[in-house]
Order: structure tokens, then C-alpha cells, then sequence
């Protein structure tokens, strides 16, 4: 139970985080990170946010956000990490076999790790429209590509 109070704050936390009157991004690219592409699909019983950045002397990582629905509720989230090379891939994976749900992470042997959201976060969402789950998936891929520019 105290895992689902955790993991609900989070979510909740998450949707309030990234509200803003304005870019505030700056127009240079001092950092040598590129954000390359954004893509987003909205369809009524799937939503997927993918986006991907060139991070300096690694390459392009992806991470793609899905979720799938029934009767407007959802009931199965995900969030994929594609890596640039199988060499940086497997020491994220390594490094994820020290969180406490890393029975939820599965790791393809080359350079793509996926997270399962486990069925009791899952039903934690059942009070959440449709929308709301698409912008958490949205803004948790935000933010996880802001972690790398």
C-alpha cells in the first residue's frame, strides 16, 4: 500500500510539474544535446509519445511511452528506453537491477529496455481519464529526455 500512495504522489506530482506560461527554453545548443523528433498518436484505445535526443558523445537515445485502454480505462502502461549502443544499454540495465521493482524492467540483449507498469499501479490509474493518463505518458517521456539535455 505505501508503494501505491508512493507511486500515485508520483503521478500526480508528475502532471503538475510541467505547467508554464511560457518557452524558456534558450535558442543556442551550448550543451551539444539536439532534441531530433517528436511523435505522438492518439487513437481510442492506444496512445503512444515517442521522443529522441542526440546526447554528446553517446548518440541518438529514444524513449517511447504507450499505453492501451478499455472502455476509456487504462489497462496497460509502458515505457521504452532505446539506446544507442548494446554496450550503454546493458549498463543501464544493470544499473535498473538495483530499484526495488526491477522485476518490471525486461532487457532485450541489444539495446532496448522496456518498463511494465505492474497490475497494482495499473489499477491505480482507473480514475484517470483517458487524457490525463496520455499527458502523464507524455510528460513522464519529458521529462526523462530533459534528464539528458
Amino acid at each position: 500500500m505505501k508503494k501505491f500512495m508512493y507511486m500515485c504522489m508520483m503521478l500526480l506530482a508528475a502532471t503538475l510539474t510541467f505547467t508554464a506560461c511560457g518557452s524558456d527554453d534558450d535558442d543556442d545548443n551550448g550543451g551539444g544535446n539536439n532534441q531530433q523528433q517528436q511523435q505522438e498518436i492518439n487513437q481510442d484505445n492506444y496512445y503512444k509519445y515517442q521522443e529522441s535526443v542526440n546526447v554528446q558523445n553517446a548518440g541518438l537515445v529514444t524513449f517511447i511511452g504507450e499505453a492501451t485502454f478499455a472502455n476509456g480505462k487504462c489497462t496497460a502502461m509502458a515505457l521504452t528506453t532505446v539506446y544507442p549502443t548494446k554496450q550503454i544499454a546493458k549498463y543501464a540495465w544493470e544499473d535498473y537491477q538495483d530499484d526495488d521493482d526491477a522485476a518490471n524492467y525486461t532487457y532485450d540483449g541489444d539495446k532496448t529496455i522496456v518498463y511494465r507498469y505492474d497490475d497494482e499501479t495499473i489499477a491505480g490509474l482507473a480514475y484517470l481519464s483517458k487524457t490525463a493518463v496520455c499527458e502523464l505518458v507524455k510528460t513522464t517521456i519529458q521529462r526523462m529526455v530533459a534528464t539528458l539535455s
